[in-house]
C-alpha cells in the first residue's frame, strides 16, 4: 500500500504559552495543520488586527517546519456587533446578496492570509439551503468561485474542497437519518466527477463517514443495510489520473470526540475526557492507505485530554506496522517510570475497551477488545494509583505526565459509573431516496 504523504491536524494554533505543542506534533508525525478562519465571527472593524495575528500564527507554525492550510467555512453570516465577536446563523447559498457578501469576505481573508500554504473550502455544516432547495451543483459553483479567489489572491497556495456534510446541499436531510449518509456518497461522487472543479490545482478531502463513523453506521444498521464505501481505490486512481492533488481523508470526531449529539450522555461532563481509540484509528488509517489517499487529517479540540489519540493517529500514519497494543505500550513508557509502565499500559487497554466511541458503534462494527487481563474498573483504579509518573517525558507532551494520569483516573471513574457512551435516537426513514 502507498505511503501517506500528508499527515495533517485540524487544530487551533498553539498560543505563546503552549509552544511545546509544536514539538509534540512533530514527534507524533504531523507535517501540516489546518487552522480555521474565524473572521466571520469578528466585528469587521477588528479584522485588521485579527488577520495580522492569524498571519503571524501561520508564520510561526511555518518556522517550526509545518505547512499551514486555512479552512474556510462556506455559508457563514458576518458578525457585526455590538460585541467584539459573536456568531450568526448560516445563510442560504441561494441568497445571492448574502452569497456575494460572503465571497467578498472570503476574498479579503485569503488576501490577508496569502502566506498560508493552502486553503480549504468546507462544503457543509453549514452549507446548502436550510429549506432544501439547493443542489450539489450550487455547491460546486460556490466552491469554484472560492477556488478562483484563492488562485487570484494567493497564487502560490494550494486549494482543496472538503466534502464534509456536502449532503446538506441535497435537500438538507437530517444527519440522524439514513438519507443524509446515502446523499453524502451521491453528492461526494458528483463533486469528484466534475472536471470543471477538481484538477491539478484543486484537490479534494473525502469525509470517509461510511468507513468509520458511528452515527452513519448506526443509521445503516437501523435500516438493515450495509453502507456504500466511497471512495474506493479505483475512484482515487481516476482522480490521480486527472492530476487531482492532494486527495485526503477526514475522519472527524474519531481522534478527538467532539460530541455531535449522537454519543450519549451528551453533557459537558462527558466531553473532553481522556480516552483511547487506537484500534479504530489503526483501521481508518489502513483504509486510507488501501484506497490510495495522499494523506489524512485528524482533529483536536481537546488536545490535552486526547493527547494519546492525537499521538496515535500521527504515529500510525507514519508507521503502517504499528499495532494498537504496541502504541499503548509506547505511550505508557512516555508517561510512567520504568517498572510501572506495564501497569499503565494495561489500564490504557481497559480504557480503550470501554471508550465512548466503541460503545456508540453498532455491535457488528465493533472491533475485538484488547487483552486487559479481564480488568475491572476498581482494579484499574488500583493499578493506576501505583503508577509512578515521569518527572519529564522523553518527548514534549501537551502537559506533564502526572496531570495526564489524573485525567485517566477521572476517565476510569466515569467508566465505573457507567459513562461509557451509547447512541441517541436516530431516524429510520425510508431507504428509497
Amino acid at each position: 500500500m502507498p505511503t501517506l504523504q500528508a499527515v495533517r491536524l485540524y487544530v487551533d494554533p498553539p498560543d505563546g504559552a503552549h509552544q511545546q505543542l509544536y514539538a509534540f506534533y512533530r514527534a507524533a508525525g504531523y507535517d501540516s495543520f489546518e487552522f480555521l478562519e474565524r473572521g466571520f465571527g469578528i466585528r469587521p472593524d477588528l479584522h485588521a488586527k485579527y488577520y495580522a495575528d492569524t498571519a503571524a500564527q501561520i508564520a510561526t507554525a511555518q518556522r517550526y517546519g509545518f505547512r499551514v492550510w486555512i479552512l474556510l467555512l462556506a455559508a457563514m453570516k458576518q458578525w457585526r456587533g455590538p460585541a467584539d465577536n459573536g456568531y450568526l446563523a448560516s445563510f442560504s447559498a441561494l441568497d445571492r446578496p448574502q452569497l456575494d457578501e460572503r465571497l467578498a469576505n472570503l476574498e479579503h481573508a485569503v488576501e490577508a492570509l496569502r502566506g498560508a500554504d493552502g486553503f480549504v473550502f468546507f462544503a457543509g455544516d453549514p452549507g446548502g439551503d436550510p429549506e432544501g432547495r439547493s443542489t450539489v451543483h450550487d455547491c460546486i459553483d460556490f466552491a469554484r468561485q472560492v477556488r478562483d479567489i484563492v488562485h487570484l489572491q494567493a497564487p502560490r497556495a494550494g486549494f482543496v474542497v472538503n466534502l464534509w456534510a456536502v449532503a446538506e446541499w441535497t435537500g438538507f436531510p437530517s444527519p440522524f437519518g439514513l438519507r443524509f449518509w446515502q446523499q453524502q456518497v451521491t453528492a461526494s461522487r458528483a463533486v469528484a466527477e466534475d472536471p470543471a472543479l477538481l484538477g491539478p490545482r484543486c484537490g479534494v478531502t473525502f469525509s470517509l463517514d461510511n468507513a468509520y463513523r458511528s452515527l452513519a453506521l448506526a443509521c445503516y444498521a437501523g435500516a438493515g443495510l450495509r453502507p456504500e464505501i466511497y471512495p474506493q481505490a479505483a475512484d482515487v486512481q481516476r482522480l490521480h489520473a486527472r492530476g487531482v492533488r492532494p486527495i485526503l481523508g477526514w475522519p472527524y470526531f474519531l481522534v478527538d470526540e467532539v460530541d455531535d449529539g449522537f454519543i450519549t450522555p451528551n453533557n459537558v461532563a462527558s466531553r473532553g475526557q481522556s480516552q483511547a481509540e487506537t484500534r479504530y484509528i489503526r483501521a481508518i488509517v489502513d483504509h486510507g492507505r488501501a484506497v490510495g489517499l495522499d494523506g489524512l487529517v485528524a482533529n483536536a479540540a481537546f488536545v490535552e485530554a486526547e493527547a494519546l489519540n492525537v499521538y496515535a493517529f500521527g504515529r500510525m500514519c507514519r508507521e503502517p506496522g504499528l499495532k494498537p497494543e504496541a502504541l499503548l505500550d509506547q505511550y505508557a513508557r512516555l508517561l510512567a517510570e520504568p517498572g510501572s509502565a506495564n501497569e499503565l499500559a494495561l489500564v490504557l487497554r481497559f480504557i480503550e475497551n470501554h471508550s465512548n466511541w466503541h460503545h456508540s458503534l453498532p455491535p457488528a462494527y465493533r472491533l475485538p477488545a484488547l487483552d486487559d487481563n479481564g480488568m475491572t474498573a476498581n482494579a484499574a483504579l488500583q493499578r493506576l494509583a501505583g503508577v509512578r509518573p515521569r518527572a519529564a517525558a522523553p518527548i514534549a507532551l501537551p502537559e506533564p505526565p502526572a496531570q495526564y494520569l489524573s485525567r485517566l483516573r477521572r476517565r476510569v471513574e466515569a467508566i465505573a459509573a457507567g459513562d461509557i457512551g451509547g447512541t441517541a435516537p436516530i431516524l429510520h426513514e425510508g431507504t428509497g431516496h
